[in-house]
């Protein structure tokens, strides 16, 4: 009996001393297996560049060009900010291994985009994939695979490095009210006699061919087109049947002038196409975009639409 007790008192000090061994050893394995921080930029006023590849992407935005997409179109702010904040809180949950990661590597050869960020001049590459079911979103840098996620935040990360050059433009169209606009001018091409011209005169406005106006429903209208933004920016070769119908001609045009603009914004709206429920706009520049067809039709006003 007394041999057998000092048998197992050995065996419980051995187990022991192994738990021992193994609990100070874990930290240190957890330590050398991934930095959680691995790809967090903590101060993103550093931040100087974004570089988008892919089959299908070609784009970049820098600090120096004022962020215009390809030193070309204002990029949308929102989206902009986003970016950065994934840039700022985005975490490593785990490094891939074996199958998964192999998988992992083969899907990024086929859809992944590249990403150079140039932070303080020093620049860092790495690719960005998502899960078939875009539900996880995977960073690849020197052929190691992490999971990565913002804490809190359960929307698909990979898909804002995944969208297309005029996805990444700004939106914003006219940003106008009734306080800060001076002239507002409504031509029907095929329609003159429901022309509409509204102008600001002294203290409040006036509607040309009307003696006596609904001054309320002049601000309403106005006032629609304060922070006005496109659905989408569009490129030539969007739709061929949107490139066929800005060759003819629109179905109304709104010229806009404001305090806030050195020249004034125009509008072109073209008719819209049967078994749609988006219309084309183009703007002073020649540039396309669409918009819901629900939001453009409080805009085709008359001048009788204001008679008091």
């Amino acid at each position: 009996m007394r041999v057998r007790n000092i048998v197992l008192l050995g065996i419980s000090l051995l187990l022991i001393i192994l738990n021992l061994w193994l609990f100070n050893l874990k930290p240190a394995l957890v330590s050398v297996s991934f930095d959680p921080d691995l790809f967090i930029i903590r101060d993103t006023t550093q931040i100087e560049k974004f570089q988008f590849h892919s089959k299908i992407l070609d784009h970049y935005f820098s600090r120096q060009e004022g962020w215009k997409l390809n030193n070309k179109f204002p990029s949308d702010p929102n989206l902009r900010k986003m970016l950065f904040t994934v840039s700022n809180r985005v975490k490593v949950s785990r490094a891939l291994t074996g199958n998964e990661k192999e998988e992992l590597l083969k899907r990024n050869e086929e859809m992944g985009t590249s990403v150079t960020l140039t932070v303080d001049g020093n620049e860092r590459s790495y690719s960005v994939v998502g899960n078939a079911n875009k539900t996880k979103t995977y960073f690849i840098e020197n052929q190691e695979v992490y999971q990565v996620d913002i804490p809190g935040y359960q929307d698909f990360l990979a898909s804002i490095y995944e969208l297309k050059r005029d996805q990444w433009r700004d939106r914003l169209v006219f940003n106008g009210n009734w306080r800060t606009i001076q002239n507002m001018e409504v031509i029907y091409p095929e329609k003159s006699d429901k022309n509409l011209l509204i102008r600001f005169k002294e203290t409040f406005y006036e509607v040309d061919g009307l003696t006596e106006i609904d001054s309320s429903a002049v601000v309403a209208y106005l006032n629609q087109f304060e922070y006005m933004q496109a659905n989408e920016r569009i490129s030539v070769g969007f739709s061929p049947a949107y490139d066929s119908l800005a060759q003819t001609p629109p179905e109304i045009i709104i010229s806009l002038s404001d305090i806030k603009y050195k020249l004034p914004i125009e509008i072109r709206i073209f008719p819209q196409l049967p078994g749609q429920n988006i219309r084309l706009i183009m703007d002073q520049d020649d540039e396309l975009m669409v918009f819901e067809s629900k939001r453009i039709l409080p805009y085709f006003k008359s001048r009788l639409d204001f008679a008091f």
